[in-house]
């Protein structure tokens, strides 16, 4: 059994976190990624508080495990922090923001605080503010991307700057060989996001899914404001669709000059609520949305390579481990092999 002092600290079985990719990451899949020894994140930012809170309990139907709820800082309002403290949620993953207000009052109700971050400076900060770990996000990362250094050079980096506190490995890890290879630079274990989204628990639309399942890393397109409605200055990863190649088509012009820009491009309904979305909305496609889905952004990391299927979420942890257990097997049989005299 592949364990690391992670483990022990969350109560889980295995060094596999799924990333809170927004509101794809519902329940469901969390539910069935803690269930399989892993540790589920719940996608939560953007929500009211009596639909968070609905999440979080329905998380709590599915699974008696430990799970986590994932939630942007830099613009979060009253009210969702609260409720999952309230809730006693086992971990809180923060990203983007200073957690520092926030690991204080989450101790004292026992909940955990983790935060991703992009550079070795900014886990010094947060180990510095008291989290119980950090996650280390590389350029690879689909989604929303803190910075810009690879991950096989950040997250030694990172591990270095915060030694003892566990770190996590995030973007470019999709397989057993992704997590052997964190391990060996210092991390304690993963937080996968794109292998998660092609997982038959994920809540987003079968196109999107077959979508990554087809695609190479070369079909990620790195990009500082291509989808920035709702959420400026935040560069991100996603998929060549038709609109990405519509505004590559136009000379990638800047915020403000791309094409239909203003527009409308569907809409979606949430509780009872229903909102047009804009053209270049910063979102994560569901089930929710009645839209030209091309026209929606396909968060995706350059691990979109090596994802080849579809299938439940809590077969992609057990084949994770399982794989990584014969990496392992496999080097130690190199290390004990008979040298030539």
């Amino acid at each position: 059994m592949l364990k690391t002092e992670l483990c022990a600290r969350l109560g889980i079985e295995h060094p596999i976190l799924s990333a809170g990719f927004g509101p794809g990451a519902g329940p469901e899949v969390v539910a069935a990624v803690s269930n399989a020894g892993g540790c589920g994140v719940l996608g939560a930012s953007g929500f009211r508080v009596p639909y968070l809170r609905g999440l979080i309990r329905r998380v709590r139907a599915l699974t008696s495990k430990p799970f986590g709820v994932n939630l942007i800082l830099e613009d979060i309002e009253e009210g969702p922090i609260e409720a999952c403290l309230d809730e006693r949620v086992p971990l809180l993953v923060f990203f983007w923001g200073d957690p520092a207000p926030y690991v204080g009052p989450a101790h004292a109700r026992g909940v955990k605080v983790a935060i991703q971050v992009g550079s070795a400076e900014e886990a010094r900060e947060a180990a510095e503010a008291g989290v119980d770990f950090v996650i280390a996000q590389g350029v690879e990362a689909g989604g929303h991307v803190r910075g810009t250094t690879a991950l096989s050079v950040l997250v030694p980096a990172v591990v270095d700057v915060v030694a003892p506190l566990p770190v996590l490995a995030s973007g470019g890890v999709a397989d057993g060989r992704g997590l052997v290879a964190a391990l060996s630079l210092g991390a304690q274990g993963v937080s996968m996001g794109t292998r998660f989204v092609a997982s038959e628990e994920a809540f987003v639309p079968p196109l999107y899914k077959a979508r990554i399942v087809s695609s190479q890393a070369e079909d990620t397109v790195y990009t500082e404001d291509l989808f920035d409605v709702g959420w400026p200055n935040a560069p991100h990863r996603v998929l060549r669709n038709a609109i990405v190649r519509e505004w590559e088509a136009a000379g990638r012009p800047p915020s403000g000059q791309r094409p239909g820009e203003g527009t409308t491009v569907g809409s979606r309904t949430r509780a009872g609520e229903t909102w047009e979305i804009p053209k270049y909305a910063s979102i994560t496609p569901t089930p929710e949305y009645t839209s030209d889905l091309e026209y929606l952004p396909f968060w995706a990391g350059q691990t979109c390579s090596l994802i080849h299927d579809i299938k439940p979420a809590g077969q992609v942890v057990r084949d994770i481990v399982a794989e990584a257990e014969q990496v392992i097997d496999r080097l130690a049989r190199i290390r004990s092999a008979p040298q030539p005299v």
